[in-house]
């Protein structure tokens, strides 16, 4: 008789005698591969231009052709949890390709296509391996490990800017690096929190990985703090209660001793600081204060290290009082009773409070700049926000179906939004998706992020409950922070979600449930023939993903001519971008204000014209074109006010328009040779 097993209670597989070498250095990669990509992305600007998610897609891509020519069972560990998920982000993927089509930013549907094919190919391949503790283990190891790293060298580069410093272009008010985004480090900084965590508190966590967990806890902490991210903080503290519940372990007391109190003290310390908190961090006030909380900021590490290895008998201790069924249930319905208490009483003290605070958060101006950064975690404005979700919901209910095209909120902002900002995304995953996508694309997405969620939260109440409830509440964490803010264009944040993910919820080898084992016998019957043809679908997928990194590649080079005057090698980087991907306006843009520095007037004309057609939703464009126009004599007033309807709060564009707003064309041509360009 054949014998069934849960995920959970399934044996472990034995090692298959004669694997071969090369599917045993392609399985031993898994649980390295999710920490290496966010290392790489994190490093790339967090993965937000569009050259690094179409590389880490390509690697993808080719790493699950060998898995499917070279695995015995190259889809073992996809089960119905991870067919869900990757119907549902499948899905979404091709109806961002599809949104090309009604776009007038096609090129920007492939950049999203391409980020979005990266997060899929993640999920298929890190999902399709069996599922195994060992994996799982080491793949939140290793991630965590890494982002501690990656947090601690942005920490470096505020305490101790002589050692380590950011680059020119970064913003020098908020700590960002390496992912040149504040609110964006900041929730890469809380999932690491969360992963610390969940290994400090696990029971057969070696001593020594429980001390070094609890040692980073601290230097994250630290690291939070200067990114300023309120939302970052606000999606951490919803994790952490939502660790602590699902863990409910008694390993977490001890942990929470170890971790609280020196992270509590940094949290003061930091608050302290003054020009730390300032964009003058760097000036020798601030460069001697970053010294002293540097080192006060290791000892803290150190004694939370310290005190989680000493309290290791402790938990001896703990693990050997046994608890009765009806101690636990009257347990939980004193902590429940004490919980209601706490925030009906709460409530209540708070209401006027809540009242002022939720009139103040609905408020649509800026933050007031009042000095010292610290001041902002404070005040609860939304930061102008609700404007953009507004517009979002706006943009939907005109096309609640195929929606305006994905990469397109830039535009619609542009000409429709509120203040001078320059706005790039609606910061929120959600309301951004359906204002782009419309309805299919939010349900597709919706789809995959709740598998991913309802799997991996159905796993907490079987082995590694703690692990799995860092998990799912590091996802929570991300999930919701992604709905005030656009995490979804800084891959580096997420990228675990869909990599650590299928590790994570994959199904076991040995369970032979109909529906879990399907796509394991699929490949063995399909053949040699089969696994090729699968292998050349895979590969097709990758055709977008290096054209775009092939050509990103020369108009970044050709950008970097222009603004350095060599205009022979942005025309030579330009073409080659235009051979490799016609569709995007870029190259254009460069050969164009080329041309009219050579006074080929006519040529860079028709190059501005044919990068308008190229996306005519973009104003950079039509600016670029109301420039060349007036370097030739001719009137640049229709393709300026075209800019300016497109982009009436851009500075560039208002410029223009006082630049231009003269009659003689001998003006103009002599404006228009000064005028900066919409090139960066």
């Amino acid at each position: 008789m054949a014998t069934y097993y849960s995920v959970e209670e399934a044996p472990a597989p034995a090692e298959t005698p004669g694997r071969r070498p090369a599917t045993i250095l392609l399985a031993a990669a898994v649980s390295a591969g999710p920490a290496a990509f966010t290392a790489y992305l994190a490093f790339r600007s967090g993965g937000y231009f569009a050259g690094a998610p179409a590389i880490v897609a390509i690697v993808l891509a080719i790493a699950l052709v060998l898995r499917i020519m070279l695995a015995e069972a190259p889809f073992e560990g996809i089960g119905p949890a991870p067919a869900w998920a990757i119907i549902g982000l499948g899905g979404f993927t091709l109806w961002t390709l599809l949104s090309a089509f009604w776009s007038h930013a096609p090129a920007q549907a492939l950049v999203n296509f391409d980020r979005a094919l990266m997060l899929w190919l993640a999920l298929v391949f890190f999902g399709s391996f069996a599922w195994s503790r060992e994996r799982l283990l080491w793949a939140v190891r290793i991630l965590a490990a890494t982002m501690v790293a990656v947090a601690v060298l942005g920490l470096v580069t505020r305490l101790l800017p002589n050692v380590h410093s950011i680059p020119e272009n970064f913003a020098r008010d908020r700590l960002g690096y390496p992912l040149s985004y504040w609110n964006g480090l900041g929730v890469f900084v809380a999932v690491a929190i969360l992963f610390c965590c969940g290994l400090a508190a696990r029971e057969d966590e070696p001593p020594l990985s429980k001390a070094l967990a609890s040692a980073a806890v601290p230097i994250l902490a630290a690291t939070l703090y200067f990114t300023f991210s309120r939302g970052s903080i606000a999606a951490l503290l919803i994790g952490l209660v939502a660790f602590a519940v699902l863990a409910a372990r008694r390993e977490l007391l001890t942990t929470a001793v170890a971790i609280v109190p020196p992270t509590v003290v940094v949290v003061l310390l930091c608050l302290g600081t003054h020009t730390l908190s300032t964009e003058h961090y760097a000036d020798p006030a601030g460069v001697s204060e970053g010294h002293h909380l540097a080192w006060q900021v290791a000892a803290c590490a150190l004694g939370a290290g310290v005190l989680r290895r000493l309290l290791r008998p402790v938990d001896r201790r703990l693990a050997r009082i046994t608890l009765t069924p009806r101690f636990r249930r009257n347990g939980w319905i004193v902590v429940g009773v004490l919980v209601t208490v706490a925030l009906v009483g709460g409530g209540i003290a708070a209401s006027g409070r809540i009242g002022h605070d939720f009139e103040r958060f609905t408020e649509s101006h800026g933050i007031e700049d009042t000095g010292e950064l610290q001041n902002r975690l404070t005040d609860l404005n939304n930061n102008g926000r609700i404007a953009q979700w507004k517009l979002a919901l706006k943009r939907f209910r005109a096309e609640p179906v195929l929606g305006d095209g994905a990469g397109t909120f830039a535009r619609s902002w542009a000409q429709e939004g509120e203040g001078e900002s320059r706005i790039v995304d609606s910061h929120s995953l959600y309301l951004g998706v359906m204002a782009e996508l419309g309805l299919p694309g939010i349900l597709f997405l919706l789809a995959a992020l709740l598998a991913i969620l309802i799997a991996t939260a159905r796993r907490i109440f079987g082995p590694e409950r703690i692990l799995y409830a860092a998990v799912f509440a590091a996802m929570l964490t991300w999930a919701l922070h992604a709905s005030v803010d656009w995490d979804w264009q800084l891959p580096a944040t997420g990228f675990f979600v869909f990599g650590l993910g299928g590790i994570a919820i994959a199904a076991r080898r040995g369970a032979r449930a109909p529906r879990a084992s399907r796509a394991s016998w699929v490949p063995r019957i399909l053949g040699r023939t089969g696994r090729i043809a699968l292998s050349l679908c895979a590969l097709a997928l990758v055709v977008s993903p290096a054209l775009v990194a092939i050509s990103q590649g020369y108009l970044d080079a050709a950008v970097r001519d222009l603004e350095e005057g060599d205009c022979a090698g942005a025309s030579r980087n330009a073409l080659d971008a235009i051979h490799t991907l016609s569709v995007r306006p870029g190259p254009y843009q460069v050969l164009g204000f080329c041309d009219a520095r050579a006074g080929q007037h006519a040529l860079a004309v028709s190059m501005l014209e044919t990068a308008v057609q190229r996306d005519r939703g973009e104003w950079e464009s039509y600016y670029g074109l109301a420039l060349v126009k007036a370097a030739a004599g001719q009137d640049p007033q229709p393709a300026m006010r075209k800019a300016y309807e497109m982009a009436p709060h851009e500075p560039l564009v208002e410029e223009g328009v006082v630049l231009f707003g003269s009659g003689n064309p001998r003006i103009w041509k002599r404006r228009a040779l000064r005028a900066r360009l919409p090139v960066s």
